[in-house]
């Protein structure tokens, strides 16, 4: 793995393309990291260990592929108990509401 700054992926770009090709290369901004990433199709997916982790924290029997439903892959989207609730809620107009953040969602799957 190779961590570089701003700067060095600015004057030695081809440099640094090539070698992320071969190994992991980061770029580091200020407290940030960037991962460059070499695919051959732009619409490929990827995840971390974190997300793999929270995936199978799912009970199997409720597990979905979150993709099929969500371009982002949320995870909320992975458990099947969250797509039936939410399919409930859009057949039930009188509880439907707008969600504007996680936040609001998870208080609305507390609350039933």
């Amino acid at each position: 793995m190779k961590v570089i700054t701003t700067r060095q992926i600015r004057n030695e770009t081809k440099t640094y393309f090539e070698l992320a090709e071969k190994e992991r290369v980061i770029v580091k901004r200020g407290d940030k990291f960037i991962n460059l990433v070499v695919t051959d199709n732009p619409d490929n997916f990827f995840v971390d260990e974190n997300w793999i982790r929270e995936f199978f924290d799912i009970p199997e029997e409720y597990r979905c592929n979150p993709f099929d439903i969500s371009p982002s892959g949320d995870l909320f989207w992975a458990d099947k108990r969250n797509i039936e609730v939410v399919k409930g809620a859009v057949k039930d107009k009188k509880s439907a509401v707008r969600i504007n953040s996680k936040e609001e969602l998870r208080k609305l799957l507390d609350s039933l």
